[in-house]
């Protein structure tokens, strides 16, 4: 069996959840044709208190941006966590990467 992804408990893996902003953009196509695919935010946790949480979620679920307000509380719908295994010299690193399919306001 494949292990693709963890769907996580939200309340205890990252409590309560405030927006942040934008963090990048990952765009695809050429040069002349390019094209944003999906957007990571970045928001914030009263659980998670070290980091901020990155969410990335599909481009066609439009700019939150623009439609949510920095600290205001939001919900991530369909978590998914996923890993990244890399290294840096002798040593073994794992970044740990969460897919959605949105966040919407609360």
């Amino acid at each position: 069996m494949e292990l693709k992804f963890v769907a996580p408990n939200i309340e205890k893996t990252f409590g309560h959840l405030f927006f942040g902003s934008l963090k990048r953009e990952l765009q695809d196509g050429d040069r002349d044709n390019r094209k944003v695919v999906s957007r990571t935010y970045e928001l914030f946790s009263d659980l998670q208190r070290t980091d901020n949480i990155e969410i990335t979620i599909p481009a066609k679920k439009g700019e939150k941006g623009e439609t949510i307000e920095v600290d205001s509380p939001v919900m991530i719908v369909n978590p998914r966590i996923a890993t990244v295994g890399y290294r840096i010299g002798d040593q073994g690193f794992v970044r740990y990467i969460c897919h959605a399919d949105d966040i919407i306001p609360v």
